[in-house]
């Protein structure tokens, strides 16, 4: 099952099944408006299904493991998976058009379901622990790429971040008003800091095309080599004001995330308390 229903909360209680129960038992009572009658199939679907699986399980462990009194315990066990699987029959088929028809499709989607989480994590085991780079060789630096949208305080505090990495860190400012950008340049000589400065132009008004595609253009030059781009954040006074800030870094980020040989590192700047 899903690591995050393996989650133990402050009370070693798994947290995240218990709210997923109650979620689906609140659905259940809607679908079936809280109709006894319409919900005992299911629960009796439900527990003669579980009852039938684990009599199976002991006719099985008994049958593979013969120990002292096994053929006894497989009687016994064999017994009760029958008389279970004879209920479970008798229920799904008399009471397949009240209700009991969602357990017999929810059951083997389920089952289903689970097989290929346990194939998706192994898959993943097998990749994350395969051979990889050795830590004896030392990868090349990465190329610090950093927005700027305008010449800020938080803009600024990421330059400064951006060049504490490497000297040779590049400002991308993608130009949709050319009086923002002559502006920009015209200051950027006193407040670069000697950073190279790329102007990217942007016709349509558009930040996200231009400014990936500039950065494919500088893989191409070197594909091995990973690129680091420094966003800076605004960190508000109140938490409900974020809903007014950091949107087009938010943006950013998920389109970064899924772009190969690329690191996204974020500089917050927190707003100074006013005195």
């Amino acid at each position: 099952m899903p690591r995050q229903f393996g989650w133990r909360g402050d009370r070693l209680a798994f947290s995240t099944g218990i709210l997923a129960l109650s979620g689906l038992a609140i659905v259940l009572l809607i679908a079936f408006q809280a109709s006894v009658s319409a919900l005992i199939p299911l629960y009796t679907l439900g527990v003669f299904v579980a009852f039938t699986l684990s009599q199976s399980g002991m006719v099985r462990r008994w049958w593979h493991r013969r120990e002292p009194g096994w053929r006894r315990g497989l009687l016994i066990n064999g017994l009760g998976a029958v008389t279970t699987a004879v209920i479970v029959l008798i229920v799904a088929s008399s009471k397949f058009f009240q209700g009991a028809w969602l357990v017999m499709i929810m059951v083997p989607f389920l089952v289903g379901l689970m097989l290929a989480i346990r194939r998706h994590y192994q898959v993943m085991a097998r990749a994350i622990t395969g051979p990889g780079p050795l830590l004896s060789r030392i990868p090349s630096k990465p190329i610090v790429v950093v927005p700027v949208a305008r010449l800020d305080n938080p803009a600024l505090e990421a330059l400064g971040f951006a060049r504490s990495i490497s000297n040779e860190a590049l400002a991308v400012h993608v130009a949709h008003d050319p009086e923002t950008s002559r502006e920009l340049s015209e200051r950027w000589a006193e407040v670069g800091g000697g950073t190279e400065l790329i102007i990217v132009e942007s016709p349509y008004r558009a930040m996200m095309g231009p400014f990936l595609r500039y950065l494919d253009a500088l893989q191409q030059q070197d594909p091995d080599r990973r690129i680091l781009v420094v966003l800076n954040e605004v960190v508000p006074r109140h938490w409900w004001d974020n809903l007014l800030h950091n949107q087009t870094a938010l943006r950013l980020k998920l389109r970064l995330f899924f772009r190969r040989n690329t690191i996204v590192a974020d500089v917050p700047y927190h707003i100074p308390d006013a005195r």
